[in-house]
C-alpha cells in the first residue's frame, strides 16, 4: 500500500507535495503494534525511495512491552532514523524527547526545535522527569501494567452480552462495541470513555494507564455485564 501511494506521486511536478518521510505510529491509534519485520519492511521501502523513517513513539513503551525486544531492535536496528520518544502517555507531564540516530542532523534539529516553538523556558524542569522515567525500567513497568489492564478489559468484555471487540488488543487501548443502552448506563454510572465516531456511535474506546487500578477494571466489567444483561432482558 505504501509503495502504491508513493508510485501515485508524479515526479518532477512542482505543484505536488513531494514526500520526504514515512511516519509510523508505534503503537497505533487503534492499539495495533507493528512487529519487527513490519517495521523493517516499511523502513527498507522508505530508504529505497530516498525518504527518512520517523517513528511516532507516544506509546513506544507499550509497544516495547508487548514485543519484548530491546529499544534498539525496534528503532535504529530496524531502520528508524528518528524517534519521537513519548513519556506523557505513560506517567510523565508534558515530557517528550526527540531521539536522532544520525548525529549529523543534531545541529539542524536544534534550530527546528526553536523555530517550531517547542524550546520552553526552564525546560530542564520538564526534561528531568525522563531521568526518573528511565531509571530501573520504571517506564517499562508502567507500560506492562497498562497493557495488562487493557488485556483484562478485553478478556472480561468478551463475556459480556452484545459486546464485540473491534480490533485486537495489543497494547493499552480497547475498542469495543456495546449496546447503546449499556453505553448510556455506564456513562451515567460515572465511567469516562469516548464514543469513537461521534455521539451516536456504539463503538467506545477504553484506555488503560500506568495507574489504572485492577479494582476499577473489575468494577467496569461488572457494570458492563449488568447493563448489557438488563438490556437483553428488556428486549
Amino acid at each position: 500500500a505504501l509503495a502504491r501511494a508513493l508510485d501515485a506521486v508524479p515526479p518532477n511536478v512542482v505543484h505536488m507535495a513531494k514526500p520526504a518521510a514515512v511516519s509510523l505510529t508505534q503503537s497505533s491509534e487503534l492499539g495495533a503494534v507493528y512487529a519487527l519485520d513490519e517495521v523493517k519492511a516499511i523502513a527498507s521501502l522508505a530508504h529505497e525511495r530516498g525518504l527518512a523513517m520517523h517513528m511516532d513513539g507516544a506509546r513506544f513503551a507499550n509497544a516495547l512491552a508487548r514485543l519484548g525486544c530491546s529499544p534498539a531492535d525496534l528503532t535504529w536496528r530496524a531502520g528508524v532514523d528518528v524517534l519521537s520518544f513519548g513519556a506523557t502517555k505513560n506517567g510523565a507531564l508534558a515530557a517528550e524527547a526527540v531521539v536522532l540516530f544520525d548525529k549529523t542532523k543534531r545541529e539542524r534539529l536544534a534550530y527546528l526545535h526553536k523555530r517550531g516553538g517547542h524550546l520552553l523556558s526552564k525546560m530542564r524542569f520538564i526534561s528531568v522527569q525522563l531521568e526518573a522515567y528511565l531509571k530501573d525500567d520504571l517506564w517499562l513497568r508502567n507500560a506492562r501494567h497498562a497493557n495488562r489492564m487493557a488485556a483484562r478489559l478485553a478478556e472480561g468484555l468478551g463475556a459480556v452480552d452484545g459486546a464485540e471487540l473491534a480490533h485486537p488488543v495489543e497494547a493499552n487501548e480497547v475498542f469495543v462495541r456495546l449496546p447503546d443502552s449499556a453505553i448510556a448506563a455506564l456513562a451515567k454510572d460515572g465511567f469516562g470513555f469516548i464514543r469513537w465516531g461521534g455521539a451516536g456511535s456504539t463503538l467506545i474506546r477504553l484506555v488503560a494507564a500506568h495507574n489504572t487500578r485492577e479494582a476499577d477494571v473489575e468494577a467496569f466489567l461488572a457494570a458492563a455485564s449488568r447493563h448489557a444483561g438488563a438490556g437483553r432482558r428488556r428486549a
